[in-house]
């Protein structure tokens, strides 16, 4: 009982985070694309434009070079 009582106030890991949330968050999603520095363009180092669509929640948390949205890499996100 004491050790449950003690655990209320300490912080959920990503582990405790996806088992609450039935799996992978977007917030888990873009800290990665961050991490290994993920880009869209053509940029040496960034992915292709058309790659977007394999990356969920790319379009929200990624750079992307301005010549794939006025190429139509790809469609802007609504």
């Amino acid at each position: 009982m004491k050790k449950s009582i003690l655990n209320l106030g300490r912080a959920l890991n990503k582990a405790d985070q996806m088992q609450i949330s039935g799996g992978t968050t977007a917030a888990t999603y873009c800290a990665s694309y961050h991490y290994h520095g993920l880009c869209f363009g053509p940029v040496p180092g960034c992915q292709p434009c058309g790659a977007i669509d394999g990356y969920p929640y790319a379009r929200t948390c990624t750079l992307i070079h301005q010549s794939c949205e006025s190429e139509g890499g790809f469609p802007t996100p609504f």
